[in-house]
């Protein structure tokens, strides 16, 4: 038996895992990577990304694309589909969040909090790692040392509810030994299963033995690892869905540090710019009038999000059709928005400072360069791809932009799944490579240098 670590990264929208053998890092050998096929039985899926969904039926329990598509079947507006988990575990009081009763547009039958839900949904994504890693050869008889990755909250204190996390954790892990198999199921799990089950293993549900690794950490640790020719120092966007993050390392030989004073996090990623997306959408569609149809448009909009910021960021330009109409959207259009232009305001000045504090210190180290790389599932966006040519105010170090995917993911034995999704796994990847001494609960973790969590994150 060797050992092995596995990274679970729970994004807003997908979640993803990873894992590498003890002294990666040192022993780097791209071969050994194993990001791990969550979704391999859905051919409708990219293989390692799993939808993150919770859908309470009627008298199931559905998880992932099953609960996405049993949402969009039901055609009930007011009924919604649990998604932004990390949202809820981002508060300042995470105890109190998960002894919420779900609300009545996620739960009708007003039977489940929120921790159930969160502790539902985290047994079907450890029983969808379990299978993957049976699957795996190499990882099936491999002793596993667990991790997960969190943004580097400052409202939330992500080092401060890691006790919570661990202990959701573990009573995911009592409740899929109890669930078996029902948790792949498409048709989800009964209701009534999980009213008996839930109780009994959350009582004797012992703490997850995980540790914690802030999200741009994880993403700047990949980086860093196996690249001679890599700068000494390297900045790191990552921009998902529910955050954006700013992360930097310096590396002295074999010996990596990060820089906390430029680590910051923003509430405002990915979700807002479909929202704004969505905005300007419904101004452009004048025609349409009355709650009904803008509903509807809103409801395809979203379930178009993905194709239509695809084509916004690479076309400049996107259509959507309603009804024998057509809404064409801009980058110009996104960039008149006045949320986003406060967003972009916000989140340069953010990253200015940042840079700041990787110049400074790459200077007080006789260094002339640094590389700036985008990760997350908005790393193609124009605006970020911006944000990582920029130089410093104060000038002696160069800045040189990176591409995120390197080339051993382009190899055969990922059969052309892992690198048009690699940077929204950088995290995951990162996070099972980082030697122990860049695990946040290994030292004590410090908080976000730059919180910009007060900008307005949508409308009214």
């Amino acid at each position: 038996m060797s050992d092995w670590t596995i990274c679970v990264d729970f994004g807003t929208a997908f979640s993803k895992a990873a894992a590498a053998p003890a002294g990666a890092w040192t022993r780097f050998d791209p071969g050994q990577i194993h990001p791990l096929m969550l979704a391999a039985h859905d051919p409708e899926a990219n293989a390692f990304l799993l939808d993150s969904a919770v859908y309470v039926d009627d008298d199931r329990i559905l998880f992932g694309r099953a609960a996405i598509q049993r949402a969009a079947e039901s055609g009930d507006r007011k009924r919604m589909v649990l998604r932004s988990f990390k949202t809820l575990l981002s508060v300042s009081d995470l105890d109190r969040a998960l002894n919420t009763n779900a609300a009545a547009s996620i739960d009708p039958h007003r039977i489940f909090q929120m921790r159930d839900l969160i502790v539902l949904y985290l047994a079907f994504l450890l029983a969808a790692i379990d299978r993957a890693v049976r699957a795996d050869p190499v990882l099936a008889d491999a002793s596993i040392r667990w991790r997960y990755a969190a943004p580097a909250w400052r409202a939330g204190d992500s080092a401060g509810s890691h006790e919570s996390i661990v202990r959701l954790f573990g009573e995911a892990e009592a409740f899929r030994a109890a669930a078996g198999r029902r948790l792949l199921q498409n048709g989800g799990v009964a209701i009534s299963f999980v009213t008996d089950t839930l109780p009994k293993t959350t009582a004797t549900a012992q703490p997850f033995d995980m540790d914690l690794i802030f999200e741009a950490t994880a993403a700047a640790s990949y980086l860093s690892v196996g690249i001679q020719d890599s700068a000494a120092h390297v900045i790191v966007v990552d921009m998902g869905a529910g955050t954006t993050d700013v992360a930097a390392l310096a590396r002295s030989g074999a010996r990596i540090q990060e820089l906390p004073a430029a680590r910051v996090t923003l509430k405002q990623a990915g979700d807002f710019m479909d929202a704004v997306i969505a905005n300007r959408a419904l101004e452009q569609a004048s025609w349409a009038r009355g709650p009904v149809v803008q509903a509807q448009i809103w409801s395809l909009l979203m379930r178009q999000m993905r194709d239509i910021k695809e084509s916004l960021f690479i076309d400049g330009r996107a259509t959507l059709r309603y009804d024998n109409r057509a809404i064409t959207l801009t980058m110009k259009d996104i960039e008149r928005d006045k949320d986003f232009r406060a967003f972009l305001k916000g989140l340069t000045e953010a990253y200015d400072e940042s840079l700041s504090v990787v110049r400074d210190d790459a200077v007080a180290r006789k260094r002339s360069q640094l590389e700036a790389v985008a990760v997350g599932g908005g790393a193609t966006a124009p605006f970020i791809q911006q944000l990582i040519r920029r130089k410093p105010k104060r000038g002696g170090v160069r800045v040189k932009a990176r591409e995120a995917t390197p080339d051993w993911a382009f190899t055969p034995a990922f059969q052309g799944n892992l690198a048009p999704v690699f940077p929204q796994l950088a995290i995951a990847i990162g996070g099972a490579l980082a030697p122990d001494g860049m695990v946040a609960t290994a030292s004590g973790a410090t908080p976000p240098a730059n919180d910009r969590s007060g900008m307005p994150a949508g409308r009214d």
